[in-house]
C-alpha cells in the first residue's frame, strides 16, 4: 500500500501580516520544517498546494509535485481540494500536512502510515487533544476533492469514524498562526 503526503502551503497568512511560511525558524524557513519531516518519514515526493507565484516555490521546486491554487484566498478547503485531485492514482491514503506546523515529528508521520487503510481516517492525539496531520484513506478522496471554504476536512471528520493515534508528539497541536505563536516557536526551537 502506498501512502503519500499533501502539504498545504497556499494560505494567505492574514493574521501574520507577512508570508509566514518564509519566516525564519531555527535558521530555515518555517515551511521547510514540515517539508523535511515528510521527507524524513520516507513518504516520498509530496503534493504541495501553493498560491500562484508563491515565494516558497524555489524552496521545494524539483522535490515536490506543485499544485497552484488560483482560488486559495477563498479558504483552505480549496487548496485541499486541488491537492487531493493531484494525488497519484497509486496512493491508498494521504496524510494532509499543514505548512505552518513545524514541530510534527517524522516518527508520528510514520506511525500514521502504519495505521493506514484505503477506508481509514487516522488522527493523532497528544494528551487527549486532537491534532494534525490527519491521514485519509482513498475512499474519502472524492469527498475531500469537493472541499471549499476554510474548513478543509473538518466536516467529514464530524460524520465519519476516526481512529485515534495516541502519540508523544506535542508538535501535532502546534501551528503558527500569529506573530506571538511565531515568537513562541522561535523560543521553543532555541531550547536544548
Amino acid at each position: 500500500m502506498t501512502v503519500g503526503a499533501i502539504l498545504l502551503a497556499a494560505g494567505g497568512a492574514r493574521r501574520m501580516g507577512e508570508d509566514k511560511l518564509l519566516a525564519d525558524l531555527g535558521g530555515k524557513p518555517l515551511l521547510l520544517h514540515a517539508f523535511e519531516a515528510i521527507m524524513a518519514a520516507g513518504l516520498g515526493q509530496p503534493v504541495v498546494a501553493v498560491s500562484p507565484g508563491s515565494a516558497v516555490v524555489p524552496l521545494i521546486a524539483g522535490r515536490a509535485a506543485l499544485v497552484e491554487v488560483e482560488n486559495h484566498a477563498l479558504g483552505m478547503g480549496h487548496s485541499l481540494a486541488a491537492a487531493i485531485r493531484a494525488a497519484p492514482l497509486d496512493w491508498s491514503a494521504a496524510i494532509i500536512c499543514l505548512g505552518d506546523m513545524p514541530f510534527v515529528c517524522p516518527g508520528t508521520l510514520a506511525m500514521l502510515v502504519d495505521r493506514a487503510t484505503p477506508d481509514s481516517i487516522v488522527r493523532p492525539r497528544f494528551n487527549s487533544r486532537a491534532g494534525n496531520p490527519v491521514l485519509w484513506g482513498r475512499s474519502f478522496f472524492a469527498a475531500l476533492a469537493r472541499s471549499t471554504g476554510d474548513t478543509g476536512g473538518r466536516a467529514l471528520l464530524a460524520h465519519h469514524e476516526t481512529q485515534w493515534l495516541d502519540c508523544d508528539d506535542p508538535g501535532v497541536l502546534y501551528d503558527i498562526d500569529t506573530p506571538d505563536a511565531l515568537a513562541e516557536a522561535r523560543a521553543r526551537s532555541e531550547r536544548p
